[in-house]
């Protein structure tokens, strides 16, 4: 068998977008709407709203949430730093230095809800690229 022939539906793709967009909206709103300001909030909760109507598939469902990918990634990006660390001992012969990142409590809550939203994200667009290339075979097979 190949690829082709055991991967999954689109009808498939899009119950599981759909079951795990519920899941992005319940990070949405536990760990990413009280950690903004209320001007950045308006995107999140319309995107919310898409989430609870169950239209993630179109245009605006999927800008907000790029647009809340990019602004998580900021923040995260802010709130973690590098902290040198050193181990040393006497059956070291050399010491070890290294650096290690360190976030904030707010940007390792951030980074759960984006490892969501990450997912979601990369699951629409397995489903848009699914029903391209079946117009584009569609197509094909009309001009043969």
């Amino acid at each position: 068998m190949t690829g082709a022939e055991t991967s999954p539906t689109v009808e498939n793709l899009a119950a599981e977008a759909l079951a795990l967009a519920r899941i992005a909206a319940t990070a949405i709103r536990e760990d990413v709407l009280h950690r903004l300001a209320p001007q950045e909030r308006t995107g999140p909760e319309r995107l919310l709203r898409l989430f609870d109507a169950r239209e993630i598939f179109d245009a605006p469902a999927l800008d907000h949430l790029a647009s809340l990918e990019r602004r998580l990634v900021e923040r995260i990006t802010e709130g973690t730093v590098m902290v040198d660390r050193f181990e040393g001992g006497e059956g070291n012969v050399s010491p070890a230095f290294w650096q290690e990142p360190r976030m904030t409590e707010e940007a390792d809550a951030l980074s759960n809800a984006l490892a969501v939203i990450l997912e979601l994200n990369f699951l629409l667009e397995a489903i848009q690229d699914r029903l391209a290339a079946e117009a584009a075979i569609e197509t094909l097979r009309q001009a043969l």
